[in-house]
């Protein structure tokens, strides 16, 4: 009863100075935008504070035993509102940094020369008025931009390397969402302003890439206006007859590319994207490109076949076979010698090519068949 009382202040004073020290880590460090890997590190120590110090818990519980006892979730809560907060500091500066980047690509002429990757060349077939086959050949961008997926690799890298599995799934999912936000919100700029076809097109591409990787179920209706409106305006830059060349093939690309990067970007893409683009199938009528990517292997490795036996293997497992069987059941000796008779006649009427070349291959090794 006496211990009551020291018990009551001891979880007081507890609840008081976890709540000192969160106000002043927070004025010390909320505005030092410089080291926002500290913020990452306070994010880390308020995960870690209660599930490595039991005692606290027990000191911030006090006489209360349940493990939800008031004072217990009132002082939890506001750790992890606290560690949220650090992780939100640390993202919106990768962030914005990664929208610095984005801005590399440019309307104008010297950004595009060093932001397009190597086209792909597509043969198409045509028939002409006088009804003859033309062949013509087109290019397709197979990738996206050098700003865009440089961007996105370096927020991936500089996120995997900050053990994502540990962050809170309700804080990755925002993240994703602000890095659409920002693609978006640059090519609206982007597609305002004069563009060349091919610019557009890997544009279009870029948008089309973004869409299938990143924008999940849950905000498909958030940007399915603002994507359509980027796609139209996009469009008008490119001949319409282009445009419906092009598209198939454009289409299938962007989902290779998917396909290449949901490995490295994938503490980025949304877990219902990450099944879908794995089911993709890579078709295997078109040829493999010859640009320095890594491909996506259509087909697995081929079961090796069987190796036929040879007539005198086969012979010698009929031999065993029956001398075994006489041990166990005497009366069956004949009607068993019977059998392999005839499997040794089968054997020696065949005369295909096949069972000739494989017998005589393998009847000249001594090594096969025999048991060692």
């Amino acid at each position: 009863t006496c211990a009551l009382p020291i018990i009551e202040e001891c979880s007081s004073i507890s609840r008081q100075q976890i709540v000192e020290l969160v106000a002043s880590l927070r004025s010390q460090h909320i505005g030092d935008r410089e080291n926002t890997e500290l913020a990452l590190l306070l994010t880390r120590l308020y995960q870690a504070l209660f599930p490595l110090v039991p005692n606290l818990v027990l000191s911030v519980r006090g006489k209360q035993k349940e493990k939800d006892s008031c004072s217990l979730v009132e002082v939890s809560a506001l750790v992890e509102k606290e560690a949220e907060d650090m992780f939100n500091v640390w993202i919106s500066s990768k962030l914005s940094q990664f929208s610095t980047s984005l801005f590399s690509l440019t309307s104008t002429a010297g950004s595009f020369l060093t932001s397009l990757p190597a086209w792909d060349k597509v043969t198409i077939s045509e028939t002409g008025d006088s009804g003859q086959e033309i062949n013509s050949i087109i290019s397709i961008p197979p990738s996206p931009s050098l700003p865009l997926i440089t961007s996105l690799l370096s927020l991936a890298s500089t996120i995997h390397r900050s053990h994502p599995s540990s962050f809170p799934q309700s804080l990755l999912s925002p993240t994703s969402i602000n890095v659409v936000q920002a693609i978006l919100s640059h090519y609206s700029t982007l597609s305002t302003q004069t563009l060349t076809q091919n610019v557009a097109l890997q544009l279009l591409f870029d948008l089309h890439f973004t869409q299938t990787l990143l924008v999940s179920r849950d905000t498909k209706d958030q940007f399915s206006t603002t994507l359509s409106t980027l796609f139209f305006s996009l469009e008008t830059n490119i001949d319409p007859f282009d445009l419906s060349v092009f598209s198939p093939h454009l289409h299938s690309r962007v989902k290779k590319a998917a396909a290449r990067c949901v490995s490295g970007l994938g503490c980025l893409v949304p877990a219902d994207r990450v099944a879908i683009i794995s089911s993709y199938k890579i078709s295997t009528t078109t040829t493999q490109d010859s640009h320095n990517i890594l491909c996506v292997e259509p087909q697995p490795c081929p079961r090796f076949q069987l190796l036929p036996l040879s007539t005198a293997s086969l012979s010698k497992v009929s031999a065993k076979a029956a001398l075994s069987s006489a041990h166990l059941q005497l009366p069956l000796l004949v009607g068993q010698a019977a059998v392999d008779a005839k499997k040794t006649a089968a054997g020696k009427t065949d005369k295909s090519p096949a069972h000739q070349t494989a017998a005589s291959f393998f009847g000249s090794m001594p090594w096969f068949g025999t048991n060692s």
